[in-house]
């Protein structure tokens, strides 16, 4: 289910825990006393400032989740140019045959991209990122087993470590998101606001129909910036694989200069 569709859903709860707090509201509570009102208002105020809190750090986590998956992607491209640098100190053959399983690899983490939600082909492009990356390695080792004076392949090894490493970080990275049982709780919370927010309002007899709308409103678009934060894929907002785009532009074919980012 997209992000957009799973809120629009949850909004329409919202508005029936609305309804169900404003008739249980007006039903129990319309002769309550002021000053029984008083202290269910302070309780009310405590939940509320809950959620609240719970909302607020839900959304911190999920950006801050967002902003490491950004970071990751320049750091591999980085990392990916700077190894395909640093195969043209190595001899023939293998120059060409890292240099070409670079840039499979590039077009294979770019497909990854692309083909979003589509389970199929996203199993097939991780399937084929981790055999080119174990390629990559066999082809550094055997330059390393070329290299008698191993001058050339102490350039290589260290950058060809740096690509594996960061493919793994990417890995994990994308599959971190909040648990189960945190996004329940956070629906919960919400509903409960709701129904509260409801409740309130049958206590002055009086649907506040405009006030509803706005609370439901901002709350839905916030968690909806929270499930696509935290599932990227999923949503709206992605993250930007503009470095990936250009280093492979600048790689060109396998055989072509050398690219122009990493160092």
């Amino acid at each position: 289910m997209a992000s957009w569709q799973a809120i629009a859903a949850l909004s329409a709860v919202m508005f029936l825990c609305n309804e169900i707090g404003f008739r249980l509201g007006r039903r129990l509570h319309a002769n309550e006393p002021e000053l029984s009102r008083s202290a269910s208002g302070a309780i009310k105020a405590s939940i509320f400032a809950l959620v609240a809190f719970l909302v607020a750090v839900s959304f911190s986590t999920t950006a801050a989740r967002h902003d490491t998956r950004r970071r990751v992607v320049l750091d591999e491209a980085n990392a990916l140019g700077t190894c395909y640098l640093r195969a043209g100190l190595l001899q023939e053959p293998q120059r060409s045959a890292i240099r070409a399983t670079l840039v499979k690899f590039v077009d294979a983490r770019l497909a990854y991209f692309d083909d979003g939600l589509n389970i199929e082909r996203s199993k097939q492009a991780r399937d084929t990122m981790g055999g080119l990356l174990n390629d990559l390695w066999r082809q550094v080792e055997a330059a390393a087993a070329a290299d008698a004076t191993q001058t050339r392949t102490s350039q290589i090894v260290p950058a060809a470590n740096d690509v594996i490493d960061l493919a793994s970080t990417r890995d994990f990275a994308a599959a971190s998101h909040l648990q189960p049982a945190v996004l329940w709780l956070l629906v919960t919370c919400v509903l409960v606001f709701s129904l509260l927010i409801g409740h309130s309002s049958g206590q002055s007899t009086i649907r506040h129909l405009g006030l509803w709308c706005a609370l439901n409103l901002l709350f839905g678009m916030v968690l909806f910036v929270v499930l696509d934060f935290d599932r990227p894929r999923r949503g709206l907002i992605q993250v930007n694989h503009t470095p990936l785009v250009e280093l492979r532009a600048s790689m060109g074919p396998a055989s072509s200069a050398p690219a122009g980012s990493g160092g």
